[in-house]
């Protein structure tokens, strides 16, 4: 089964990452190059409430695995990617607040922030995240974040010129902020990668072994189709574009989004290895209705079906971040979610 903290648990549970935001919560929380991890007390005060709300709906609904739900991102806001872009290299050094637009068409309302010397880790990014969410969490805890191949393009280069070099640079940076966490007990990391917006390349994955190296923690790489505000990014099926290639990019698990996409790129995960964990997003969080328990747990069952996994190395999750979604459809989609896993363990049990 799959390991989730110290349990080994059937079908676990777990949203992508973001959270519908709190409601009283508005604006930066979070500070930036030299300031203070939080921009002032007041606001500290409000991101802690907002997390213990997002933790105390996750648990009650039951998941095995809880997350943060990036209550510091403005889902408020049509902007909240900005920050999603941003995030790493407005705390790390070698880089300028501004940049040109972002290259890829969905994002280019966002600047790129721009690099002028050697990117370095600098300080702890989600420390303080990670002290927030683990005051309420009784459970495992995961974070997610961008991920260094897609920051790497999302940043305006004037000092690499190299497109590998400044993803590799770009990783020792992730690699020293992961092993930090890991370090301070964060149990599961995600990192959010959409390849299908790249032309898959074999020095992709030194990118991510490099991220990887040495970190204590479970690691998950979410395949992004792109959400921004509820539109997909790339409408294409990738799945035969980017495996068997990454089965070797050196993580735990790789989520892939089935719901919306009608399940496209199952059939391109063949010899899928014995060794690595499947995630399978079965909650469409580009629209707002929400799915059955036995919705779910027929995919679930569809997926084992085909052949591609073991039932004790599947877990189940959304297509991607519940961000852009209101509060009470979300939290029935995260309980229908965790009903449905339920309901698929019996429905395996059953079947002797």
């Amino acid at each position: 089964m799959v390991r989730v903290g110290t349990e080994d648990i059937l079908f676990p549970t777990a949203i992508i990452g973001s959270y519908p935001r709190a409601p009283f919560l508005h604006g930066k929380v979070l500070g930036e190059f030299e300031e203070p991890d939080f921009v002032d007390f007041d606001k500290r005060t409000l991101y802690e409430m907002a997390v213990s709300q997002a933790v105390l709906e996750q648990e009650r609904a039951g998941v095995d695995i809880v997350s943060d739900g990036q209550q510091y991102q403005e889902f408020d806001t049509d902007y909240e990617y900005h920050q999603h872009f941003q995030f790493v290299p407005h705390r790390a050094a070698g880089f300028k607040r501004y940049g040109e637009p972002i290259v890829v068409e969905l994002y280019k309302m966002f600047h790129a922030p721009t690099v002028v010397g050697d990117i370095k880790w600098v300080r702890p990014m989600l420390r303080p995240v990670l002290d927030t969410v683990k005051q309420w969490a009784t459970k495992p805890v995961k974070l997610g974040i961008i991920g260094p191949l897609t920051q790497s393009v999302a940043v305006t280069d004037h000092y690499y010129q190299d497109p590998k070099k400044m993803a590799m640079a770009m990783a020792e940076v992730y690699n020293d902020e992961l092993r930090d966490l890991s370090r301070r007990g964060c149990d599961q990391f995600t990192l959010h990668e959409p390849w299908p917006y790249f032309e898959p390349e074999p020095w992709h994955l030194e990118v991510w072994r490099r991220t990887l190296e040495g970190v204590d923690a479970y690691t998950v790489w979410h395949i992004c189709y792109g959400n921004q505000g509820g539109n997909p990014g790339v409408l294409a099926d990738k799945g035969k574009d980017m495996f068997p290639l990454g089965f070797d990019a050196g993580f735990d698990q790789i989520e892939i989004e089935c719901k919306r996409r009608q399940f496209a790129d199952l059939p391109a995960l063949k010899g899928f290895p014995k060794d690595l964990d499947l995630g399978v997003g079965l909650i469409d969080v580009k629209s707002s209705v929400t799915e059955t328990p036995e919705e779910v747990a027929d995919d679930i069952m569809r997926v084992l079906d085909s052949g591609v996994v073991d039932p004790e190395r599947l877990s189940v999750t959304m297509d991607c971040g519940l961000g852009n979604i209101k509060r009470v459809p979300a939290r029935k989609k995260v309980e229908a979610m965790v009903q449905g896993a339920a309901l698929a363990r019996t429905r395996l049990e059953g079947r002797g």
